[in-house]
């Protein structure tokens, strides 16, 4: 029941304004949290597919490093091999010419291979018999090997090949003589342009990049490719300096040391080689789908919550408006409650506004067992009064008198009224006889004292006479007896002369019968 009296409590102009401006404010943030939530979680979705697609260009880019170097360094294991056990003199040299010609055709990836002495001298390769002769002592991995016993495979930065001109990627493995030192070095090239072309093959955007590195950070083949590729190091970068120190593979988001693009990057230390795999594609192109979306997001929110607003500013004005009417109305209303409540000629209270406060008082007087008054007034040869003045005079009189009666009556309580014609009644709640007829012969004097004149009264001036009944411990329904025996009391004070006051006190009154005994008992003013 709470509850409903709750709900059914009527809202003031203004907390209804704040009510409705609250609940469009709560509706458009929703709105706003709700699109903005949305748009992030595409984003994040997007980000997360990208760096899913890195992650296995990364993947194939691996393998395929791992797939082409190792098959380079199985055939350069079994060079070393022959070699080692063999030699290189007379036939056995160009038997393994004929091997290492006919490797380089079956193993994909590599363009050549070749074998040094001590000395750095080329001794046998897989070209032609025609090429000159060279020395290639000057180069990093010769000096590697000849300078470490490390037997493992050895896989240089980029060199510029003396044969044909290409940029290539050098994988060798020492050459053990039987006592143990240094023998030469066994050598196959891959071509830089083996990896570019398969590159190429990847998904990446225009903006994108796939690389291989030596773990020193010196490139070994890109997508795009660069002019200065042999001699662009990437060691600095933030793949080099803040992820590789922690994790062998990964995601980020890093800004490129080598052309400033932001890209979502995969990254991976290629499994037994000193190479890392990596692959970017641009953050922008990512995104850029992303952001036409969040556009049109904003675009259709934007105009939702404009229309929300442009409702809101229509239904604040219509409640202004409804809220207007209707204080109009009420002001309307209350006036014409006043004017249905009100004698229109002598503004004092009507003969409905007095009936309604009597069975208010009398209800009350009846559960408290206390006195109600009641005083009815007639103004004395009043007829004669509008017969020798006339009608307008007759109702300036009625004024007059209105005004004396209703000064007469102080307390709040008190109710004095037009009953009718020239009759008045007054009203008085808790009044014993004695307060009733002060007031009543207050009245009378007030009137008499003002001296208006009435030439047909044989007193020369208006009066008034009045009937004053005066009720203790009242039973309910009994008020239209006390106004008839108020109304016989007056009639007796007229049939006595005229400008008198007759009054009765009457216990319990509840009917006519109970009236009829008590009459006879009247004092008169």
């Amino acid at each position: 029941m709470k509850h409903l009296s709750f709900m059914s409590t009527r809202l003031t102009a203004s907390a209804l304004t704040t009510a409705l401006i609250s609940f469009i404010a709560l509706v458009c943030l929703s709105l706003i949290l709700a699109t903005v939530w949305q748009m992030n979680q595409s984003k994040l979705e997007r980000v997360a597919t990208a760096k899913v697609a890195v992650s296995n260009i990364v993947l194939a880019a691996e393998q395929q490093a791992q797939d082409t170097l190792r098959q380079a360094d199985n055939t350069l294991r079994d060079l070393v091999e022959r070699v080692e056990h063999d030699g290189i003199a007379g036939e056995q040299q160009t038997r393994l010419t004929k091997l290492m010609a006919q490797a380089a055709v079956n193993v994909e990836g590599i363009q050549g291979l070749f074998i040094y002495d001590a000395h750095g001298n080329w001794v046998a390769n897989s070209f032609s018999k025609g090429i000159q002769t060279k020395n290639n002592s000057d180069r990093g991995y010769f000096i590697y090997h000849r300078d470490n016993a490390d037997e493992s495979i050895h896989i240089g930065s980029i060199v510029r090949s003396r044969s044909t001109g290409d940029m290539v990627i050098p994988i060798s493995r020492r050459i053990t003589a039987a006592d143990g030192s240094f023998a030469g070095v066994a050598l196959a090239t891959v071509p830089v342009d083996y990896f570019q072309t398969f590159f190429e093959r990847m998904d990446v955007d225009d903006q994108g990049v796939i690389f291989l590195a030596l773990n020193n950070g010196d490139l070994l083949a890109r997508r795009p490719t660069l002019t200065a590729l042999m001699t662009t190091n990437v060691a600095k970068g933030d793949i080099f300096t803040r992820y590789l120190p922690y994790s062998d593979s990964g995601t980020a988001l890093i800004t490129s040391v080598v052309d400033g693009v932001e890209r979502i990057y995969a990254y991976r230390r290629v499994s037994g080689l000193p190479i890392v795999a990596a692959a970017g594609v641009s953050f922008q192109y990512v995104i850029a789908p992303w952001w036409a979306y969040a556009q049109r997001s904003m675009t259709l929110t934007g105009m939702i919550i404009l229309a929300l607003a442009l409702l809101g500013i229509l239904l604040y004005r219509q409640i202004k408006q409804v809220m207007t009417a209707e204080g109009e109305l009420n002001i309307a209303r209350n006036e014409l409650e006043i004017i249905a409540q009100t004698d229109s000629l002598t503004h004092l209270p009507n003969r409905r506004c007095f009936d309604a406060a009597l069975q208010r008082e009398w209800a009350r007087a009846s559960r408290n067992k206390s006195t109600i008054a009641i005083i009815l007034l007639d103004i004395d040869w009043f007829k004669q009064y509008n017969d020798t003045y006339g009608h307008l005079r007759g109702d300036d009189c009625l004024k007059q008198v209105a005004g004396l009666i209703g000064n007469s009556v102080k307390r709040a309580g008190d109710v004095a009224a037009r009953y009718g014609g020239e009759e008045f009644v007054i009203l008085l709640p808790e009044t014993d006889l004695a307060g009733a007829l002060r007031v009543a012969e207050k009245v009378k004097s007030s009137i008499a004292d003002t001296f208006i004149e009435h030439s047909a009264s044989p007193l020369g001036k208006l009066t008034i006479s009045s009937g004053v009944v005066v009720i203790n411990a009242p039973q309910k329904e009994g008020y239209t007896a006390a106004l008839e025996a108020a109304d016989r009391l007056l009639y007796l004070a007229k049939t006595k002369g005229r400008n008198r006051v007759e009054g009765q006190l009457i216990q319990g009154l509840c009917g006519e019968d109970h009236l009829a005994e008590v009459l006879p008992l009247t004092l008169g003013v």
